[in-house]
């Protein structure tokens, strides 16, 4: 049962991939030329808010690292040292796209706190056995890109906002 799961699912992720591709390219070049002629664009200033190379938005993922630990039945303390060392530092560094502005919202915050629980479930089950490891994974990839990105998009309009008012 769980393997028709994971290869439905995963023909779902493939075909949804090749829709976004197809859809984003184009949408890619448009806001890319765009910020090349307007300084205040919101794609010029999420690129400069994303840090290196996104590391950013990337760190939102690593801030999850705790979870991979509750997913675990057995537990060795480098395991665990290295999750709680790897989610501080990254959560230091996430931590700057939310100083100086107004990031959190009232629906991020309810987003936020659902997935968590979410993938507080997710560890869970498969602790137990009942998901294969590679759910709790992507989880943690999906939740943490999604809150990143959406967290930097924020910052982005926060300072084209305040960039165009002056």
């Amino acid at each position: 049962m769980i393997e028709a799961l994971i290869g439905i699912l995963s023909f779902g992720f493939i075909v949804l991939g090749i829709l976004g591709v197809l859809v984003l390219i184009p949408v890619w070049v448009k806001l890319s030329t765009e910020s090349e002629r307007d300084e205040n664009h919101v794609y010029g200033i999420f690129w400069e808010e994303a840090g290196f190379r996104g590391h950013k938005i990337l760190s939102a993922s690593g801030c999850l690292f705790p979870f991979i630990m509750l997913a675990r039945t057995d537990f060795d303390i480098e395991g665990i040292v290295l999750c709680l060392v790897i989610a501080i530092g990254c959560g230091f560094y996430h931590s700057s796209v939310y100083r100086g502005y107004p990031v959190l919202t009232k629906s991020m915050q309810v987003l936020g706190l659902a997935s968590l629980v979410l993938i507080t479930v997710i560890s869970l089950l498969v602790r137990n056995e009942v998901l294969s490891s590679f759910f709790i994974v992507y989880s943690i990839m999906f939740f943490g890109l999604a809150w990143g990105g959406y967290a930097v998009y924020r910052r982005a309009q926060l300072i084209r906002i305040t960039r165009l008012s002056n």
